[in-house]
């Protein structure tokens, strides 16, 4: 398996925990994605209700790497 394909199954497999903990996941595909001037493989958001009145946006940016064994 290629590092590449390596890389990606990874970035699938965190994309699945954050969707399970009920973020929003977008991927940007071979690190093109980017994030307050930093590159990342996926963007992850949760809006969440703290009162009638307020909601809490998390932001989160996670880069995968994987060795190259």
């Amino acid at each position: 398996m290629s590092t590449a394909s390596k890389g990606r199954a990874f970035e699938h497999e965190v994309r699945n925990l954050l969707r399970a903990a009920g973020y929003s996941v977008v991927r940007g595909a071979a690190s093109k994605g980017e994030m307050l001037e930093e590159k990342v493989d996926l963007v992850a958001t949760k809006l969440t209700p703290q009162n009638t009145y307020t909601m809490f946006l998390t932001l989160i940016g996670v880069q995968c790497k994987v060795a190259k064994r």
